[in-house]
């Protein structure tokens, strides 16, 4: 889930003016404010453009993985790739978002989906936000057939230790969030 206070955490530690996040993501100051209080979630290039003015990962805005590789813009192809590598129908990812219809996955791909549609779209394939924007390599499904499971299991405890390793990071970035915010009060 999208946490906007994070933001806030960012603009009192680097010691920036909300003046020149707002004009950097180029949006209005009362959506920079509603932002942070969490009552309207950005979407994918405004989320962009905030963490790029911070030079930090997208995901650190969910608490998630905040490995940073490069900056580049959204990229929906990477979602068709997922699909086709992990061998998974279309209608299963559209069901788990919560839409059934096609056109919602073309907008998603080809759009500028909101940053809580993208966010379940993560979820789904198990990978970091920053995917999407071709920060970080998706989980590569290895060629592997339905009768081979000694390697679908070792792919399996790959990710799930993956999936470790991050809700490990979470809550490291958690506490160290937890613990700016007691310094400021």
């Amino acid at each position: 889930m999208f946490k906007g206070y994070i933001i806030e955490v960012l603009i009192n530690e680097r010691r920036v003016k909300k003046a020149e996040v707002y004009r950097f993501a180029n949006i209005q100051k009362a959506t920079l404010d509603n932002i942070i209080k969490g009552t309207n979630i950005p979407n994918c290039n405004t989320l962009e453009k905030i963490a790029d003015f911070f030079n930090v990962p997208i995901d650190i805005f969910f608490e998630r993985d905040i490995n940073i590789k490069d900056n580049t813009m959204y990229n929906g192809n990477v979602i068709k790739q997922l699909l086709l590598d992990k061998k998974v129908p279309n209608k299963e990812l559209l069901r788990y978002i919560g839409t059934e219809a096609n056109a919602s996955l073309a907008q998603i791909v080809n759009g500028n989906p909101t940053v809580k549609r993208l966010e379940k779209v993560a979820d789904f394939f198990g990978v970091s936000m920053d995917t999407f924007f071709e920060r970080e390599k998706p989980f590569k499904q290895t060629g592997i057939s339905k009768n081979d499971d000694t390697l679908y299991y070792i792919e399996k405890i790959e990710l799930l230790e993956k999936i470790i390793k991050e809700k490990d990071e979470r809550i490291k970035l958690l506490e160290n969030v937890n613990q700016l915010l007691t310094k400021h009060t």
